[in-house]
């Protein structure tokens, strides 16, 4: 199916060939971490230009226009979230999305039982800030992503009214990381999120998000 044919407020929210999709997604992160470690001979470098350039004078005929966005859209909102994993209803984020190109290694799962969010993440070299440190908006985008995926998987989605983040400890580039949340409380439409990032045990950056919880699917599409 091209671009042309597809309703316009379909775009973001489904491609034809998701696996296909996902496998190149993947290769343009690989490539992205290689560049970045990179210091390669000016003849390589230019080949590598090149190919890029075919790379997306192939693609460009197929861009669809329309509202983008990271989640997608069953008959009555969000759909996926019975998975409880949210790359599954989020394959477009900008962080775990395994369909977004920019997305980081960040894997989280919800645990209905204890009403809990866990992952792992490890950030390449293109993330860093301080020397061997992930850089601290980066940081930011992680938690963000952490408690709003938290919030969706309780029933409780909405946006981010605030994000409060305390940088305790370095936090490495090129090393799997640990991440936790949970819901503290409600207050009305507020949802009141914690979280945590992890390195070897000790906990590197501390989060608190409050959420205004809304329903997507009720705004005027």
């Amino acid at each position: 199916m091209s671009g042309t044919e597809r309703p316009a407020f379909s775009a973001g929210w489904s491609v034809d060939d998701e696996g296909s999709t996902a496998a190149l997604a993947a290769d343009v992160r690989a490539l992205v971490s290689a560049l970045r470690r990179a210091d390669a001979p000016t003849d390589d470098l230019v080949r590598a230009a090149a190919l890029v350039r075919e790379a997306t004078a192939l693609l460009g005929p197929h861009r669809v226009e329309g509202m983008a966005m990271q989640g997608r859209l069953g008959d009555e909102g969000p759909a996926g979230t019975g998975s409880m994993e949210p790359a599954r209803f989020f394959p477009w984020s900008p962080i775990i999305g395994p369909l977004n190109p920019l997305s980081a290694s960040m894997h989280l799962d919800f645990d209905a039982a204890t009403s809990t969010m866990a992952g792992t993440a490890t950030f390449d070299t293109q993330y860093v800030g301080p020397p061997g440190m992930v850089h601290g908006g980066i940081i930011a985008l992680a938690f963000d992503e952490l408690l709003g995926t938290t919030n969706v998987c309780l029933g409780l989605g909405g946006f981010t009214g605030t994000l409060s983040v305390r940088y305790e400890r370095p936090t490495p580039i090129e090393t799997e990381l640990t991440m936790e949340a949970r819901v503290e409380r409600t207050e009305g439409r507020k949802v009141i999120t914690v979280g945590t990032i992890s390195h070897a045990g000790e906990v590197t950056a501390r989060a608190e998000g409050i959420f205004i919880r809304t329903v997507m699917w009720e705004q005027d599409r």
